[in-house]
C-alpha cells in the first residue's frame, strides 16, 4: 500500500502560473498522443516491456513534437503506459467475472481461459497472451488437453468479451498534472520557507515555487494544478510506517453526531456531527433559493429571455456552490481522519469489529438524514478504516452485519 504525501504551494504569479500551465498543456498532450499511438493491441505487449519501448523511441531520435525535455516526454510515455496498463488490468478483473457465471464452457475450457488470463505474482502479466486473444495466435502448454478447435472457442469467447467490457480508449481531457523526475526538481529553503524549483519547456530556466509548510521531498513527484486558487500541490508517494499489531478486540459503531463510538462507550470528533449538520443546513437553504430562481428563469424564457440568461449566467453558476462544498467535503475528511488517529493510538487493538454499510443505499428516513449519510461520506470512512489497519497491523474480519453497544 502506497501513501500520498500532498504539499501545497503559494499562490503564483501570472508569470509562474503562466509558464506551469504551459507545461502541463504539454505534457497532457503529448501523454494523449501516446495514448493514441501505443492503445492498439499491436503494442499490447509494449504494457510488459515498457522499458524497451522507451529505449526503441530514443534510438530513433524521437523529439517531442509539444517541445518537453527529453526527461519529461519519457515520463510521460510511462504514464501513458501504465494508464492503458490500469484499463486492460480493470477489464480483465470484469472478464474473469463473466467467465466465472458462464454455464456453456467446461471445466477445460476455463482451465484454458484461466491460463491465458493468469498473472503471476512476482513477475507479472505475460500481455502477448493476452494478444494472442485477439491475433488469434494458438498459445498452450503441456498442461492443456484442449484439443486446436477447443481452444479457438475460447479464445473467440474472451475476444467478444473483452470488447464488451473495454469501452473507449482513454484519452487526456484536461491538463490537470504532469510528472518530474529527481533530475527535474531542486528542493531549498530560505529562513523557515521551503522552495521547489521545478523544470519547465525551456531548457536549463525552473520556476521556483514556495511551498506552504516544509517536508522531506525526493523521488518523482506529481505536479497538480488548483486553477481555482492559482497554485500547485505537490504529490509525492511513498511506503508508509507501519506499527505491530496491539492487543485485544475493539468494536465500533459509526454515527452521524461523531465519526463513531466504540465499545467502551467513548464518542470520538462530535466536532464531524457540527460540521455535518452545517453542511446540511446549508445545502438545504442554498437548494431552496436556487430552486425559486430556476422558477424565475422558466419564467421569463418566454417574457424576457435576456433577463433569463442573466439569471442563469450569474444566480446559478457552479464555481462558488462547488469550491464551497469542497470545503465542507474537506473538513469531514479531516475530521474522521482525526477520530480514527485517536481510536487507533489510545485502543491499538488487534481486530475490529465494525458494522456492515452495505445496507444504507437509497432514500432514508428524512432528507436531512439522507444528506449525512451520502454514498462518499460511507467510502471515506471505509477508506480510512483499510489504511489505519495496514498502518497499525490490525487484523480486519469482515464487517459484521449488526453491532451494538
Amino acid at each position: 500500500m502506497q501513501q500520498t504525501v500532498r504539499q501545497k504551494s503559494l499562490p503564483l504569479n501570472n508569470e509562474k502560473w503562466a509558464r506551469i500551465t504551459e507545461t502541463a498543456e504539454a505534457y497532457a498532450r503529448q501523454k494523449d498522443a501516446f495514448l493514441v499511438g501505443y492503445g492498439h493491441v499491436k503494442y499490447l505487449h509494449y504494457l510488459g516491456e515498457k522499458r524497451k519501448l522507451r529505449d526503441e523511441l530514443v534510438s530513433t531520435g524521437f523529439i517531442s513534437p509539444f517541445g518537453l525535455q527529453a526527461r519529461q516526454w519519457k515520463l510521460a510515455l510511462e504514464d501513458a503506459l501504465y494508464t492503458l496498463e490500469r484499463q486492460w488490468e480493470a477489464a480483465v478483473v470484469e472478464v474473469k467475472e463473466y467467465l466465472y457465471r458462464h454455464e456453456g464452457l467446461t471445466d477445460e475450457e476455463k482451465h484454458y481461459a484461466n491460463l491465458l488470463l493468469y498473472k503471476h505474482e512476482k513477475y507479472g502479466r505475460d500481455w502477448k497472451r493476452i494478444q494472442a486473444i485477439f491475433t488469434g495466435e494458438d498459445v498452450a502448454n503441456e498442461e492443456i488437453k484442449l484439443d486446436a478447435e477447443g481452444r479457438a472457442k475460447v479464445r473467440k469467447y474472451l475476444k467478444r468479451v473483452f470488447r464488451r467490457v473495454l469501452g473507449r480508449k482513454p484519452r487526456v481531457k484536461r491538463a490537470r498534472s504532469f510528472t518530474i523526475d529527481q533530475q527535474m526538481y531542486r528542493v531549498f529553503a530560505t529562513g523557515t520557507r521551503q522552495y521547489i524549483a521545478i523544470a519547465t519547456l525551456p531548457p536549463g530556466e525552473r520556476v521556483v515555487i514556495p511551498l506552504a509548510g516544509v517536508h522531506a521531498i525526493e523521488g518523482n513527484l506529481r505536479v497538480v494544478l488548483l486553477p481555482e486558487e492559482n497554485c500547485v500541490e505537490i504529490h509525492l508517494t511513498r511506503e508508509p510506517r507501519t506499527y505491530p499489531p496491539g492487543e485485544g478486540e475493539a468494536g465500533i459503531d459509526l454515527g452521524v453526531t461523531e465519526v463513531f463510538t466504540d465499545d467502551t462507550g467513548r464518542k470520538y470528533r462530535p466536532e464531524y456531527g457540527e460540521a455535518l449538520q452545517e453542511m446540511s443546513d446549508h445545502i438545504l437553504d442554498k437548494s431552496r433559493k436556487r430552486g425559486k430562481l430556476w422558477l424565475l428563469r422558466r419564467k421569463f424564457l418566454e417574457q424576457d429571455p435576456n433577463k433569463a440568461r442573466r439569471i442563469l449566467k450569474h444566480n446559478l453558476g457552479l464555481i462558488k456552490q462547488t469550491k464551497r462544498n469542497k470545503k465542507y467535503r474537506t473538513r469531514c475528511e479531516n475530521e474522521i481522519n482525526r477520530a480514527f488517529n485517536e481510536f487507533y493510538k489510545k485502543r491499538r487493538p488487534k481486530i475490529i469489529a465494525y458494522e456492515d454499510l452495505a445496507h444504507l443505499r437509497g432514500k432514508a428516513r428524512s432528507r436531512g438524514l439522507s444528506r449525512k449519510v451520502s454514498g462518499w461520506q460511507r467510502s471515506i470512512i471505509k477508506e480510512r478504516l483499510g489504511y489505519k489497519n495496514y498502518i497499525y497491523s490490525v487484523t480486519d474480519p469482515g464487517p459484521v452485519c449488526q453491532f451494538s453497544l
